[in-house]
């Protein structure tokens, strides 16, 4: 009799964990790519994948018309912030250029270009009652001229 009950409790318990799991893999998806030539200010030929996890935080959020991907590793000795600004209202999806007002304001490690000449295109956006839910976007920023040295790379979000 207790066997046929461990079994039951068992068979239960797998069930349960079974359906709950869709659950459990819904975690927050959170990646900063990029890649910088040489003399493109303020990460000048570094490149990256960082993806949030225990070595690496990668934060997004919306103030506004402005939208912040915040990333660090190794334990915050190095660091990228990256705002994306509409000329005006919301971001939304499609391409927003410099020549439009729309900025790119990248930091890192304590320096920054806020005279940009940037492009960056949002293909999937998505916002729910807390805010954004997911994001995918490429970008390109070039400091202080059309022609200076670019920061190239993507960022993806899913909460």
């Amino acid at each position: 009799m207790k066997f046929s009950r461990a079994i039951t409790t068992l068979a239960i318990a797998a069930g349960l964990a079974t359906a709950l799991a869709p659950v459990a893999a819904a975690e927050t998806v959170a990646s900063l790519d990029f890649t910088a030539e040489q003399g493109a200010h303020p990460v000048s030929g570094r490149s990256g994948h960082w993806t949030a996890s225990p070595d690496n935080e990668v934060r997004f959020w919306e103030n506004g018309t402005t939208l912040r991907v915040d990333a660090e590793t190794d334990h915050g000795f190095d660091h990228i912030a990256l705002d994306f600004t509409a000329p005006s209202g919301n971001l939304q999806a499609g391409t927003y250029s410099h020549a439009d007002g729309a900025h790119i304001l990248a930091t890192s490690n304590g320096l920054a270009c806020v005279d940009d000449y940037s492009t960056f295109t949002i293909d999937h956006i998505e916002r729910g009652a807390e805010g954004l839910v997911a994001l995918d976007a490429t970008f390109e920023q070039r400091c202080g001229s059309p022609t200076s040295p670019a920061l190239r790379g993507e960022v993806h979000y899913r909460r």
